[in-house]
């Protein structure tokens, strides 16, 4: 990775209990631009909220966000405003299919930052299992 980066992510989930839950993470990253404009950037391994190690990854463009989490938990994400795609969600446990409705997805880029907004809702098995706002923050350092 050309650049280092602190990268600031926070995620309100909506599951239908009386309080939303809002997950927070801070670290450090690598932070590169491909030739295409697509903004790649890959999280150094840290402990998830079980306190197991994962790597989060990010390939963003303006119109298209695809997150790739590896660890006891794995998962690939693609946020697309208009399109429906589905994944698979890896556990100890088994996999689950999931769909990603994305309802808004907005792309901020200037020379040293980066700033992407996500508002999708997540089904399994045809129900509705959260509805997600995500804000991801990006700085060379």
């Amino acid at each position: 990775m050309d650049n280092k980066a602190k990268i600031h992510v926070v995620g309100i989930h909506d599951r239908g209990e009386d309080v939303p839950e809002t997950i927070e993470s801070e670290g450090i990253c690598g932070w590169d631009t491909l030739e295409d404009g697509t903004h790649v950037i890959k999280g150094e391994e840290s402990k998830d909220e079980s306190g197991e190690l994962s790597t989060t990854s990010f390939r963003i463009t303006p119109v298209r966000i695809k997150m790739v989490r590896k660890g006891t938990t794995a998962s690939v994400m693609v946020f697309e405003k208009g399109q429906n795609h589905v994944t698979t969600y890896n556990t100890p446990y088994g996999s689950m299919d999931m769909k990603v409705i994305t309802n808004l997805l907005e792309v901020t880029e200037q020379k040293n930052h980066l700033h992407a907004h996500v508002k999708y809702i997540l089904e399994m098995d045809g129900q509705v299992t959260s509805n997600s706002d995500i804000e991801i923050n990006v700085e060379i350092i």
